[in-house]
Order: C-alpha cells, then structure tokens, then sequence
C-alpha cells in the first residue's frame, strides 16, 4: 500500500515509490492493475532481427507443466527465435562470484540481489541498508552478460522471459542498457503462441542452445540460491536464512535495522519464490511447482557442468528514497477521530483498508495516498448514521408536508392548485369563502368554471396560455373584485406542471397596504444591518464576499505559517498590499516589522541605497554614520517588495543574493551581514514576458515565483462589489460623521461599472459620494456622470409599464436626439451616429427641440 495512492475512490500507483512486486495486480477485484504489455515490442524484434536470443526463467518448467522442456524450446523456435538459453546458467556462474566475494567478506551480514523487487524496496524505502545488499547481478542481468560476451554479434537481440513483473523494470535501468532488450512475462509468451497458432504439445523437441547447467535450476524455489553456494556447506545453521514473503521480508528489515541478526547471509524473495510470482500462469499449487523444478533438476544432476567464462557482474546501487511527509501525533490523533477512532479500543486494526493498522492508515491519509472512507467499520457507521439520516429526512418531509398543507388552509388568500391541463389538484377554504363556490368536485377543471361565470377571466388559464405569470382584476360571480395571481411551475422539460393561483379581496388589500409599507420598511432596515454584520474577514481592512477571493485568502492563509517566498499578480488597485499585510499578521513574524518597498517609486540612483544602505563615505552627501538599509530593517519581520517589476536589473542580482543567502553588503561595504526575512513581492506587470524580453532576470523570477497569488480583478468577483461599498460607506460615514446610504438603483449601477481602478477606485468614489451629496440617501442622480454612462451602455433602453407603441417611439426619439444633440457639433455628426439622413435629423430636431435646428453648434 506504500507505493498505492487512493484518490476520489480509485487506486493510482506512485511509480517514484513502486517496487512493482505485483500484488495490486493480483488483488484488484476489477483487474483494473495491469502490467506494460511488451508482445508488441517482443514480435517487431522477432520480425526485424535474425538473431534473437530466448533467455527462461528456471520457473518455466511449471508455468508449462506438463509440457516437457524440449518442447517449449521448440515452440520458442517455431515462433521465431533462433536460440534459447537457461537463466540458470547465469545463476550458476554468478554463485561462483557470490562464494569469492562471501569468503573474502565474512564479517556482515549480506542480503541476496537475485530478486528485484527485493532490491527495489531497500533503494526506495530503506536505502539506509543498501550495504548489506551484495553487489552482484540478477540471474537474469548475469545471463544477458554472459550471452554478449559469448557470441560477438551486434545485431544480437537477448529477450528475457519469466514470471515476475519487477524484471520489467530491472531490465530498464540505466546500468544494464544493452544487455536485455524485452521482457515477457509467461502469461505474455502464451498470448504469442495463441496469436500465432503455435501449440506446445505439436511443437517439434529440441534442446537448449546453453552450455549445460544442473544446480541453477533450483534458484526459483524458497532457498535455492543456498542450494548453489559452496560456503553455505561450511556455515552454520543459524548463519544463512532463506526467506519468501512480503511479511518475512519486513521482519528481516526490522531485525537488521536494530542490528539483532546473526546470519552472514540471507536469501530473500518477495514472493514465495519465483515459482510463486505474479505472472507464473498456472494453478497448481505451491508443493506441485515445487515438484515440478526438482523433478527437472534432477534430471540434469548427473550432467558435467563445464562453464567458465570471465564476466564481470558487479552492480550498483542508488538512494531512490521518495520521502513523504511524516505528520505529527496531533495530526494523526485527529484523523482517527474522525473515523471514530478516539482511543487505542477502538483501533480494531483489521486490515480492510489494505493496511497493518488503523495507525498506518491514518499516516497515509495525513500524506495523501489514502482517503478515511477506505475503513470499514468507518463505513459502516456512516452507512448506519445515513440511515438514521434518511429516517429523519423522511419524517422532516412528512412533517414539512403536514405543516405546509396547514400552512394553505390557515392562509388568508384564496389558493388553489392546478396541473399542466388545468385541472383541480387542491384548493382552500379561503379561496371556496370568499369565491362561494362549494360545489366543486374531484378533477373539476378550471375552464369550466371559467365557462358557468363562478370565475372570469381564469388566472390559471391565462397563465397556462402564455406560459408566465399573470396579475390582473378578476371578477367573481358574487360581484367581488378580486387581485389574481397565477404562477406557472415548470419541469425539467420547460413544461408547465403545475400553476398557483392566488386571489385577495382588493378591499382587503386597501385595509392592509398600511401595514405592509411599514413591514416592508423594517425588512428593508434587518436585511441591511444583517448584510453589514457579514462584511469582515477577520480584518477590518479585508472583505470578502465572492469565492475567487476567497480562495486566494485561503491560499494566503495556508501559506502564511511557513517562510516560503510568496508572489502576488494583479491589476493596480486590486489590494495586493492588503493581501501581503494579510500574510503577515497571520505568519510567525507577526510581531516584527513589516516593511513596504515601492520599487517604482525610489528614484533609480538611490533604490540601492535605500534598499541595502550604505558606509560612511560611500558616496557624496552619504550620512557620515551609514545607514542601514530598508532590507535590514525588515530583519526577522517581513520585506513587501511592491511594483517588483520596476527594480532595476543591476539590483536584481543583489537581492536574488539576499533570497538565496541570506546576507547583504551595503554599498560601499566590503562586510556580509546576515538578514532573516520573509519576502513578498507583487507586481501588476506581467513578469514571464519581462523575462522573455530580458527585461527581468529569470533567475530571480522563478526565486520569487514560489507561491503566486493571482487577485483577480473587481469587475471579475461582482459579489465583492456591494460589500466593499458599504464597508467604504461605514468608514466615511464615521470619519466624517455622516448617515448616508445607497439606493438600489444605485447598487444595480455599482455592479455594472467594470471598475478598471478596482478597489482603489470603488473606495474613492464611495469618499467623493459622502463628503459631496447633501441627502443622506444617495441616488442615481448623485453619481458621476460616466457611471452612468457606462450604466446606459449596458442597459441602453429600458422598459417600466406597458403604453402605445407611437408614444413609446416618440419618447425613445426624443431621448435619442435630446443626447446626441448635446453630445455632437453638427446635425451631419448627429446623422452618423443615429444611422438616418442628415435631413431626417433636422426634421426631428424641429420636432422636439426647436424650430430652427440648422442654428446647432
């Protein structure tokens, strides 16, 4: 589980982590684990090549039982190769170094190399023991080796063939380039026979190609390198060890770890030996395979092996160690809490989730690579508290019901509810009482008693026709007037599904429009105070009320307890400076000085004095004490570089300095002092094309460009607009003391300007509107002009009311040429602009404004 990352409920392997030991490929219930697939590779070799060289793994004799041997050879060789070779030959031949090197080095304990995803955990999870490694090569990688040297072909092709995915990755890296072209696992050479109508008991019996060998054949079982090795013979019994799990394997790390072992050597296997590996392709059991190897050992055992080549099979190894974050104990503690885990009890350890225990599970959450809902019995109460949930749900709903059919029949309106043809669903005494219909049956339909005069005309019909709602008089067949809403309800299909009506005695509305002004007044009075109550962000000087800011004070806060270099982008005004105040009154330097550099506002020939400071003499005028500069200042605090993007080039080298370094010399000093401080910087120029441009160094871009911050811009995050208004609002109205406030028609303005200024120019429009309107509710009539301007453009003609068709063209033209007559010199510019003829034009002018419109200035 180490090397499996589990995200939104799937599985991904992390390759920097993996040992490729195969057992997610063996364990995924939905066979989603799959390994590269080399067929492809292997034939265009075969097609392309005319020596290609098999190399079987020892294990072959049972991935193909009851085949004999001879004829697997002659399979291989019908599909295209030209020789096969036992890897137990190179087991062979790598025992004899394995003893020289064992009786030169007899004081260590020494682990076997001979399986890779043995090898792979120790570089990538424990390399602190990669020198009880020996340094010698796989079986494999030694009979690659041993292939070249013997036959001196450069077109010579080797394909290893096996059942072990971690011979894959083994034969890619970069110090056995050249020896093993292609690995196949067996499942994939039996696809190649199938693929190309080649069956192993038809094939033709032929014999290796390989010097004879005996003793190598036992390599694929538990403990059979031992089987190879003169020194075991001379060893005691508690002096060498063969193990073959993934457990045993973490027990000998351990034991090793603590220096508690006194073996001289130990044969490990990740599985229980290679007959055992994840790709064997065969269902007989462990004792069967077994079987199978020592039956084809023994009949070579009598063979006079007689091999001697000098092939040098040395290897190394690397620290590959992908280190993950180690959470603290408070970390961990609050994972298993929220998997009910609140004492040792309660961790049941039992392994579901894939991991040892219910610690180890939450240590791969805290790190990413592992969600809370892979535990089972957490799953369990969620499924349970789910239940409970949805038995609540549903009596929530009954009584939701319940008390929204109390809430229709205690209604004073007239209601009544129809489906999409118009027939009666439900009506309340209200709207029977005050129509005075009491005859009304099951299914009745609207337009029937639209037809007998109980009701004319139907709200709901209308509604139903022109598919929008509908408020109109509506007259009863007891001579009341009644007001009569109908509302159409749509579905997912934009079909009416339902329609609403209601009907209120126009009597009784007179009686009550009193109280509903009043009402409408204290609504209008609680939902401004409440709106004012949720403007602060834990800062006065912060407000934030859409989501694209806040994420990026959530990023800022994330990044404020850590020292990491921090650079915010954004157009002028956007409030880049509030931000990086907003990062440091959060971070650990908060009680330090926070110190503001406007890099665009110090003349060029002293920003280098200001910024590193200066000895005495440096220069003509120079303060005969020194200074210190601004950077020195900010020691232990914070250093906000505003407008980086106007530093100097020749500075930008010395403050890449103090980033990396950490130290600074002033001008005209020779002396390093020492400065520990945070950097913030921020710019509304675009630095990655000032880079491009050699106009800004790359080098201090990317120091700087640790953590961006991109503010967007106001007229991107509208739901800010009316927040900072009425906080701008507050603070003018206290500093001058003032009790002003803003119409609607004015909110809706403020949103459409697209504010180019942002913030800096909402807060100095907002000022202007205080100190300069003489009434305490500012109106449309108040702002300047080209809010309006903006305003109109947005919205250009408006509706209100419904009127003739003629006199709605006479007011659009009077506007029209009222605006255009004030805006242009001439009648000509006029015509442009409005589309028509200049004479047309005149004729209009005399029209609405004055009879002689050639007098136009």
């Amino acid at each position: 589980m180490n090397a499996v990352q589990i995200k939104n409920g799937q599985a991904k392997i992390l390759h920097s982590r993996c040992i490729t030991c195969g057992k997610c490929v063996k364990s995924c219930p939905q066979n989603a684990k799959v390994v590269i697939d080399n067929k492809s590779k292997a034939l265009k070799i075969l097609e392309e090549n005319e020596k290609i060289i098999a190399c079987l793994a020892p294990s072959f004799i049972s991935s193909f039982y009851p085949y004999s041997y001879k004829k697997v050879v002659g399979a291989l060789k019908k599909l295209g190769f030209t020789e096969v070779w036992e890897v137990a030959v190179g087991a062979e031949v790598l025992s004899k170094q394995l003893d020289n090197f064992l009786n030169k080095n007899p004081n260590k304990t020494y682990l076997s190399t001979a399986c890779p995803s043995f090898v792979a955990m120790i570089e990538k999870h424990y390399p602190e023991l990669i020198t009880h490694l020996l340094p010698f090569d796989s079986p494999m990688i030694a009979t690659g080796k041993i292939i070249r040297k013997s036959i001196k072909d450069k077109g010579l092709k080797v394909i290893f063939i096996g059942p072990c995915i971690a011979k894959k990755a083994e034969a890619m890296e970069a110090q056995f380039s050249g020896i093993i072209d292609c690995v196949l696992t067996f499942d994939e050479l039996k696809d190649l026979f199938i693929d190309n109508n080649i069956q192993v008991n038809n094939s033709l019996e032929e014999e290796f190609d390989n010097p004879k060998c005996s003793k190598g054949r036992l390599f694929p079982i538990d403990g059979g390198m031992m089987y190879n090795l003169e020194i075991v013979k001379r060893l005691k019994r508690n002096e060498f060890i063969s193990i073959s799990s993934h457990k045993d394997c973490m027990d000998l790390i351990n034991v090793i770890s603590k220096n508690k072992i006194s073996a001289r050597l130990v044969d490990a296997l990740m599985c229980k030996g290679c007959i055992e590996g994840p790709k064997i392709n065969n269902n007989s059991n462990y004792y069967e395979k077994t079987k199978d190897v020592y039956e084809f050992y023994e009949s070579s055992c009598n063979d006079k092996v007689e091999f001697n080549i000098d092939v040098d099979l040395l290897r190394e190894f690397k620290n590959k160690r992908n280190i993950l974050p180690f959470p603290s104990e408070e970390e961990i503690k609050r994972i298993l809490e929220k998997t009910n885990k609140v004492s040792k009890e309660d961790e049941l350890n039992c392994g579901a989730c894939g991991y040892s225990t219910c610690r180890d599970k939450a240590i791969a959450v805290c790190q990413g690579i592992a969600e809370l809902d892979m535990c089972l019995p957490y799953l369990l109460s969620k499924k349970t508290k789910l239940f409970e949930e949805l038995s609540d749900n549903y009596r929530e709903i009954k009584r939701l019901k319940d008390e929204l059919e109390t809430i229709i029949e205690s209604s004073y309106d007239g209601i009544v509810v129809t489906d999409g043809l118009g027939k009666v669903l439900k009506v309340n005494k209200a709207w029977i009482r005050m129509v005075g219909y009491e005859k009304m049956g099951n299914d009745e339909l609207v337009l029937g008693m639209e037809e007998k005069g109980v009701i004319f005309p139907s709200a709901t019909m209308l509604a139903l026709k022109e598919k929008r709602r509908v408020s109109f008089i509506q007259n009863s067949a007891k001579g009341k007037k009644f007001l009569a809403t109908g509302t159409p309800i749509f579905d997912d299909n934009e079909n009416i599904s339902r329609v609403v009506t209601n009907i209120r005695d126009i009597d009784e509305l007179n009686k009550l429009r009193k109280q509903i002004e009043e009402t409408i007044k204290l609504e209008k009075y609680y939902s401004k105070d409440k709106r004012m109550d949720k403007l602060d962000f834990n800062s006065e000087n912060i407000v934030a009320n859409s989501i694209e800011f806040g994420k990026i004070l959530q990023i800022a806060s994330n990044v404020a307890g850590v020292d990491s270099t921090v650079l915010i982008l954004g157009e002028s005004g956007v409030g880049k400076e509030v931000v990086a105040n907003f990062i440091h009154k959060l971070s650990k330097r908060k009680d330090k000085s926070f110190i503001k550099i406007n890099c665009g506002a110090i003349p060029e020939n002293l920003i280098e004095s200001e910024l590193f400071g200066y000895e005495t003499g440096a220069f003509t005028g120079a303060n005969r004490k020194g200074k210190h500069g601004l950077i020195e200042l900010a020691h232990e605090g914070t250093l906000f570089l505003d407008e980086i993007g106007d530093l100097p080039l020749n500075l930008q080298v010395k403050l890449l300095r103090v980033i990396q370094e950490k130290k600074l010399i002033r001008l005209g000093g020779v002396i390093e002092i020492d400065v520990n401080v945070r950097i913030i910087a921020a710019t509304n120029r675009d630095l990655k094309k000032m880079v491009d441009e050699n106009r800004f160094r790359a080098d201090l871009y990317y120091r700087l460009n640790v953590v961006p911050l991109e503010i967007p811009p106001l007229r991107k995050r509208k739901s800010d607009i009316l927040p900072l208004s009425y906080h701008f609002i507050n603070i003018f109205n206290k500093k001058y003391g003032c009790n002003k406030d803003i119409t609607s028609s004015v909110e809706k303005i403020l949103l459409n300007y697209s504010w180019p200024g942002n913030i800096r120019e909402l807060e100095n429009i907002m000022e202007r509107l205080i100190v300069t309107t003489k009434d305490d509710l500012i109106d449309e009539k108040d702002l300047p002009i080209f809010l309006l301007e903006e305003e109109n453009s947005c919205e250009k003609v408006k509706l209100e009311g419904i009127l003739p068709l003629k006199e709605a063209t006479e007011i659009l033209e009077r506007k029209l040429i009222k605006r255009a007559y004030k805006k242009y010199g001439t009648t000509y510019e006029m015509a442009e602009a409005l589309g028509v003829n200049q004479s047309t034009v005149v004729r209009k002018i005399q029209k609405y404004l004055k009879s002689n419109a050639l007098k136009h200035n």
